[in-house]
């Protein structure tokens, strides 16, 4: 529950990446959730197949555009913990998009509906960022919205166009 909370208080900004425990079982349960949470997102857009090629592309990028990141900046002990971070509050803001899409559908269309939770993730990354490459707010939040387009631009070129059919 406490770990929860703690995912919580990122998406709020309340906490950093240093606050997680640097666990290795913790880093492969949020990536995965990050994982399950993109399958999830776009199964309403796209055939199972094409949403786990989705899923496993965006994670791939997420693990390492991270550890890129951090071997720039010399900083590979805090993969870990930014990995976590990243991942696991990624994962609570594509569930919370997915659940306001769902409560929504039929009143108001997907892409408004998710735009400020994009928004969010960015601010959110953009956080975890300055703190895990000791750089500002402004330059986390560009780099999380490098990372968004980067990651829509390769998993779109790997799926195709969407469908609404799915």
């Amino acid at each position: 529950m406490l770990l929860w909370k703690m995912f919580i208080d990122l998406c709020l900004l309340r906490a950093n990446p240093q606050d997680l425990p640097t666990s290795t079982p913790l880093t492969v349960l949020a990536v995965g959730a990050y994982w399950l949470t993109d399958v999830i997102g776009v199964l309403d857009t796209l055939s199972w197949s094409s949403a786990v090629i989705a899923a496993v592309t965006d994670t791939l990028l997420l693990v390492a555009a991270t550890t890129m990141a951090l071997r720039l900046r010399q900083s590979e002990n805090r993969l870990p913990q930014t990995l976590s971070a990243l991942a696991g509050s990624g994962a609570m803001l594509s569930a919370l998009a997915w659940l306001a899409t769902s409560l929504s559908r039929g009143t108001i269309p997907p892409e408004w509906v998710w735009l400020p939770f994009l928004v969010w993730y960015t601010v959110v990354f953009g956080h975890v960022l300055r703190h895990a490459l000791t750089i500002s707010f402004a330059a986390g939040v560009a780099i999380g919205f490098l990372y968004l387009i980067l990651s829509i631009g390769v998993t779109g070129a790997l799926v195709g166009p969407v469908s609404s059919e799915g």
